[in-house]
């Protein structure tokens, strides 16, 4: 497998495809007792493909979900738009003024709110939900801030990108490259290249197979599953420590390294452990290495049970 690599496209032109301007109902929720009140106004719209999908999302201030379906043979979608102001009568009148794009062209679906395109308290004061049901072959590309991502049941390229807000990927095969910041990247029972960032937020591995390039500051770093022996995984952080369960009978050098903390492991490496910095084989002779490295945090090396 090789590494991910940016899949950033061009967005398709609104004439190439069908674009959806859906309309659907206004659904106002007032705020008792609170300045701000909110409008939600809800899209819909459902897609037929015939093989592979590839969906991009771009969106601000919203929160975008991707869930693979067997047997599916559609892309389903729900856009929730979200609107504040002073009075219902403003939130709702920002609402009304948001366009959410769905274009459809082949098997490429593109979703899109561009805050930028719209008046100054429009894009303020709103943001855009996606909820997306996939067949479960799809290449996805997800872009937002300050909102989480969730992917799940697909197999394909993942390109996920968000700001405040963490990103949730389980039941994946094939490649994920996450990037966030103020936020936590969870994968989950996948088997993929990952190449993963994040800043003020941790990275939990659990049941991953697959190749890791893992990097984040200021949070802890886990990992247990099963690394492709022959080539080479990166754990980095800092101010947070690292956690690695890997199979008994695996082969690597391990090269792990930490400041104002302790290296420790329950497994027999043959080499330099000592000290703060261990350069050792797992089950000699390896050839793939596996790089840990911190400061301020301390790091486990452990064999799974």
């Amino acid at each position: 497998m090789g590494r991910t690599t940016n899949r950033r496209k061009r967005r398709l032109p609104i004439g190439l495809g069908v674009a959806a301007l859906l309309a659907a109902a206004l659904a106002l929720t007032g705020c008792d007792g609170l300045p701000i009140h909110e409008a939600t106004r809800t899209l819909t719209g459902s897609f037929a493909v015939t093989g592979a999908v590839d969906l991009d999302v771009w969106t601000t201030n919203g929160r975008v979900t991707v869930q693979g379906v067997d047997g599916q043979a559609t892309v389903e979608v729900t856009a929730t738009i979200r609107s504040r102001g002073d009075t219902e009568f403003d939130a709702a009148t920002r609402a009304a003024q948001v366009v959410v794009e769905m274009i459809h062209v082949g098997n490429h679906i593109e979703l899109a709110y561009d805050a930028g395109a719209h008046p100054w308290d429009v894009r303020r004061y709103t943001g855009v939900e996606f909820e997306i049901t996939v067949p479960t072959t799809a290449d996805i590309e997800i872009d937002t801030s300050n909102g989480t991502v969730e992917a799940a049941a697909v197999t394909g390229i993942l390109d996920l990108h968000t700001s405040n807000g963490a990103v949730d990927v389980s039941d994946v095969v094939g490649e994920a490259a996450v990037t966030t910041s103020n936020g936590t990247i969870r994968i989950d029972d996948s088997e993929a290249v990952l190449d993963l960032e994040t800043s003020n937020g941790g990275i939990v591995l659990t049941d991953v197979d697959g190749i890791v390039d893992a990097r984040s500051s200021n949070g802890n770093i886990s990992f247990a599953g099963t690394l492709l022996e022959g080539v080479d995984h990166s754990l980095v952080t800092s101010n947070g420590r690292i956690d690695v369960v890997l199979q008994v009978d695996a082969s690597f050098w391990i090269v792990a390294r930490t400041s104002n903390a302790a290296i420790t492991t329950n497994l027999p490496l043959t080499g330099d452990t000592e000290g703060r910095e261990w350069n050792a084989a797992m089950n000699p002779p390896a050839t793939g290495t596996v790089t840990l490295e911190t400061s301020n945090g301390a790091i486990s090396i452990l064999g799974a049970l």
